[in-house]
């Protein structure tokens, strides 16, 4: 049997390849010939084994020249050909570690399932499902049908075309996708359809599943291993035609892609916060232009650089101006919460609107994005707030359990009994979250059905499902929640949305503040009034923001007018282009000179116009996890050499300077 050298691109923090032999033994998986494109799990290092990407393949005397006294490792195993990367996916590889500048081996893992190989356990289906939604595909309405035709034509010709639809909360956007998926599956192509949550998961996949049936699944990080690892094979048998998830979704190996659905393509959650750093939105335009699939990238708010786009004629721009059978907006009431007597946060119009709404039999959604009872806890006579030893923030307070926890790092310790600055035993609560909310409203409406959303609610394996398939199946009267709440969710039930601390992230030191804030306060007013007369109220401390004006009118036109000026002022994004660059060490000074050294060779570097380097400056929490921060931005769109150069400069940066950290973030959304 011949003995194969292989050349791997493998998942570590090092800018080259490795080659490793394979001995053909037989035609199982195990021992058959490897090709170009398979994923090979090899042994790295001592007890480590990994799984790599196979870049070249050539026989053994090929020639490689090893150093002496190293012999070459043999492949552990081969991977079945399900797991082969070949087409428009290795594109996308090959594109996702030029752009981010990392090495291919890093963003290998982004195209297979955790433990590629697993067998999954058979499951019962669970008694809570989606409540059951109607399979029939509806008439589509005369603006409906014009997005549809203006995406079929890519589709019909085969080729890459991108197309925002830009349509308001409940104005048929979903229906506008699944016509368009049924279109790919008449010509026997495939289809992605991406979520920002997987908290929305559940409801779209009971509405996709009704409609096309078992050619169907979703996949996410709230599966095992062994039931993603099923929905990547049946998809790379063409069992499996449409796939449903978050962003990793993106990476399934659909045969013959035809389309591809970035739904709520404005949210920040598609950028993943960790390496690879890439953005969802961005990496389907370029696995739709790869494959020849066309892209439909839906929001009643599309993110700034989407809309510039459109405006710019990269995509084709198509609306939704009015909700499905006519249908008005809800209207929005702004609450001045200045110098008012809102008890606990809930203002006489909001209190009063939520006793009329129970008692109509209607359903509320109250959107607070703060989690715990208290944001800080405070010593009465010295003033002192208890705060994070590994972090520069103060700890929250939660009630279930009873404890200080810090949202950044994790860290947990027991509510003191007395000041441990000054010994007394009286403390203050200051700020409220959604677990104080929860419990105000048990002592409001004792008799009132209330579920809670956030990060301490869904930490269990499927509670996303569980907590929103109740509210939606009429279980529950309130649903209390983050953000969470204001993803995109379809609640027939729901007439009244009350947003606590509406103002709350205009404050960020972010250039995207103002538009995130429109973007939350514009999807969770929407979330009211989907079948009948809906009511929004916004309390906030800045009732005359343009923000929350423009949100609270549902004008989209509005706050770009108001918006756009500013970036193109400032040269943010979509002005410029925007990059990233963080310094952490344990030791503060070392983090400082470093972030100094690389200012001075980025500015000596990047001297050309249109570019500019911003910093170093700390960051906006200059400690998180025990480690110092600093961070620079460069302005500018890089050239290909500029980008190696720095991807260059922060290694040699990283190796001469032991225990500091450098980071790189391409587009970032956030910048604190």
């Amino acid at each position: 049997m011949p003995t194969q050298i292989l050349e791997i691109a493998l998942p570590v923090p090092l800018a080259q390849n490795f080659s490793y032999r394979h001995r053909v033994q037989d035609d199982t998986d195990a021992g058959r010939l490897v090709l170009r494109g398979d994923l090979v799990v090899v042994p790295f290092g001592r007890r480590r084994e990994v799984t790599g990407l196979v870049l070249t393949v050539g026989p053994e005397d090929d020639g490689v020249e090893l150093p002496a006294g190293v012999k070459m490792r043999d492949v552990v195993r081969v991977l079945p050909p399900e797991y082969r990367v070949t087409g428009d996916r290795l594109r996308l590889a090959h594109w996702l570690a030029d752009y981010y500048m990392l090495p291919l081996g890093e963003v290998v893992p982004l195209f297979h399932p955790p433990a590629p190989g697993t067998k999954a356990r058979k499951v019962t289906a669970a008694a809570d499902d989606w409540p059951e939604v109607d399979a029939e595909a509806l008439q589509l309405t005369v603006a409906q049908t014009a997005a549809l035709d203006a995406a079929r034509s890519h589709l019909d010709e085969g080729k890459f075309g991108a197309v925002l639809l830009h349509g308001v909360t409940g104005s048929g956007k979903t229906e506008v996708y699944l016509a368009l998926i049924a279109a790919a599956l008449a010509q026997d192509r495939g289809a992605i359809f991406l979520l920002p949550e997987i908290a929305l998961t559940p409801q779209t996949l009971a509405r996709i599943h009704a409609r096309f049936g078992d050619q169907v699944a979703a996949v996410h990080s709230g599966l095992s291993a062994g039931q993603r690892c099923r929905v990547h094979e049946g998809a790379a048998r063409g069992e499996i035609r449409v796939v449903v998830g978050p962003r990793s979704a993106l990476f399934a190996p659909v045969l013959n892609l035809g389309v591809i659905v970035v739904d709520e393509e404005h949210e920040t959650s598609y950028k993943q916060d960790e390496k690879p750093r890439y953005h969802a939105r961005h990496a389907a335009l370029v696995r739709g232009r790869e494959a020849g699939a066309v892209v439909m990238l839906g929001s009643a708010t599309p993110d700034l650089e989407s809309w510039a786009n459109a405006v710019a004629g990269r995509f084709k721009l198509c609306s939704l101006p009015e909700r499905l059978g006519g249908g008005a907006l809800p209207p929005v009431e702004i609450v001045d919460m200045r110098g008012g007597d809102g008890a606990d946060g809930l203002s006489p119009v909001l209190d009063q609107a939520l006793d009329e709404t129970l008692a109509a039999g209607r359903q509320t959604i109250l959107f607070y994005n703060r989690r715990g009872f208290a944001r800080v806890l405070q010593c009465r006579d010295c003033g002192e707030i208890r705060t994070c030893p590994h972090c520069d923030i103060a700890l929250t307070y939660h009630l279930r359990p009873r404890r200080l926890l810090c949202h950044y790092c994790g860290y947990t310790r027991p509510v003191p009994e007395v000041c441990p600055d000054c010994g007394t035993g009286e403390f203050l609560t200051g700020g409220g979250g959604t677990e104080k909310l929860e419990l105000l409203l048990q002592t409001r409406w004792p008799e009132a059905r209330i579920l809670r959303l956030d990060q301490d609610t869904t930490r269990r394996r499927d509670s996303h499902r569980r907590i929103l398939s109740a509210f939606a199946r009429g279980e529950a009267d309130i649903l209390v929640g983050t953000q969470m709440v204001a993803k995109g969710h379809h609640f027939p039930g729901v007439d009244l949305v009350g947003v606590l601390a509406a103002d709350d992230g205009l404050g960020l030191p972010d250039h995207r503040s103002a538009e995130r804030s429109f973007q939350l306060l514009t999807q969770v007013a929407g979330r009211a009034g989907r079948t009948g007369a809906g009511r929004v109220v916004f309390q906030t401390w800045r009732p005359d923001d343009p923000v929350i004006g423009a949100a609270a009118v549902h004008d989209y036109g509005a706050f770009v007018a108001g918006e756009m000026p500013t970036r193109q002022a400032l040269g943010y994004p979509p002005a410029r282009r925007l990059l990233r660059l963080a310094v952490t060490s344990r030791r503060k000074g070392d983090a400082e000179a470093v972030a100094s050294e690389l200012a001075t060779a980025l500015r000596d570097a990047f001297t050309r116009p249109g570019l500019s380097v911003l910093g170093p400056a700390p960051a906006v929490f200059p400690r998180l996890q025990d480690r110092h921060r600093f961070q620079l931005l460069v302005k500018g769109t890089l050239r290909r050499a500029e980008r190696t150069w720095l991807t260059e400069c922060l290694r040699r940066l990283k190796e001469a300077r032991r225990g500091v950290d450098l980071i790189h973030d391409v587009d970032p959304v956030s910048i604190y």
